[in-house]
């Protein structure tokens, strides 16, 4: 049965068969990464339209969301992971999907269903989405005009030589040096599924603002091996990004390659409103 749902002064087409995203080839040898304005329409309308699609689970955490803002922004990525995965695989309709959580957390689609892996991140009126079947991803995204003390919180949670790089930085450039040492170590935690005090100390960069950068393990020896991560940073947007990839054992990280795509909401048969984004990465060597 076809229903027409407004959304605003947009009519949907919905049916619980139609594929309103258009088909997209698997990352089988990079990561794609998904940039999701958070759309600013009527929740209810919202979930009028999309909610039928979420588990009983996710139905009920809805419920939970007292402010509008999270309500939307939990319906946004709830909605947009599971359509987003049905592009990778036609044959699965957004509500088919299932998730679980390992033990230290970190969410992953029913190995049954597929083997791609997924991180997503929010910031301010923004979602971003990880896919890739090269390993494990993780990103985190800063607004930059965000106002903060980076020295101080450098001193207390960085590396020495972290420190030094943003204290010795023009005071115009601090902020956006701190938000891409920030972004990086909280997309290394995802990433490793470690917890946000040890891993931030983990991982050390040195110059993330150049084309090619450099990161040491300070766990050198420990845990896992060097040559499984790699890292990649930007200011796109006024948004500072990082983003990490623990590799697959048979990955080659220098032939991993980044594809960025917008994709605005309400969605409708005839426009999926998905557009490439040119990003230029600074990635770690």
């Amino acid at each position: 049965m076809n229903l027409t749902k407004p959304i605003g002064n947009v009519l949907l087409e919905s049916s619980q068969k139609e594929q309103l995203l258009p088909a997209f080839d698997m990352p089988d040898h990079g990561v794609d990464l998904w940039w999701i304005p958070v759309p600013d329409i009527p929740v209810q309308a919202f979930y009028a339209c999309y909610g039928d699609i979420l588990s009983k689970d996710e139905q009920q955490r809805f419920t939970t969301q007292r402010l509008r803002k999270g309500q939307l922004q939990f319906l946004l990525t709830r909605i947009a992971l599971r359509h987003l995965l049905s592009a990778y695989h036609v044959d699965t309709h957004p509500s088919q999907w299932r998730f679980s959580k390992s033990a230290t957390g970190r969410p992953s689609v029913d190995r049954s269903q597929s083997h791609l892996e997924f991180n997503l991140t929010h910031t301010g009126n923004l979602l971003l989405i990880a896919f890739t079947a090269q390993g494990e991803p993780g990103v985190d995204a800063e607004v930059s005009g965000r106002s903060v003390d980076a020295a101080q919180v450098a001193q207390r949670f960085f590396s020495a030589s972290e420190f030094r790089d943003i204290s010795d930085a023009d005071a115009e450039y601090q902020t956006e040096l701190f938000l891409r040492y920030w972004t990086l170590k909280e997309a290394a935690v995802k990433a490793t599924g470690q917890g946000l005090a040890r891993a931030l100390r983990r991982f050390c960069f040195t110059n993330p603002q150049n084309e090619f950068f450099r990161f040491t393990d300070t766990q050198t020896g420990i845990g896992h091996d060097l040559d499984q991560f790699c890292f990649w940073s930007t200011i796109f947007e006024q948004c500072a990004i990082g983003l990490c990839l623990k590799c697959k054992a048979d990955t080659n990280g220098a032939n991993v390659k980044i594809t960025s795509r917008q994709i605005s909401w309400p969605l409708t048969p005839t426009d999926a409103k998905v557009s490439e984004l040119a990003i230029d990465w600074n990635k770690s060597s």
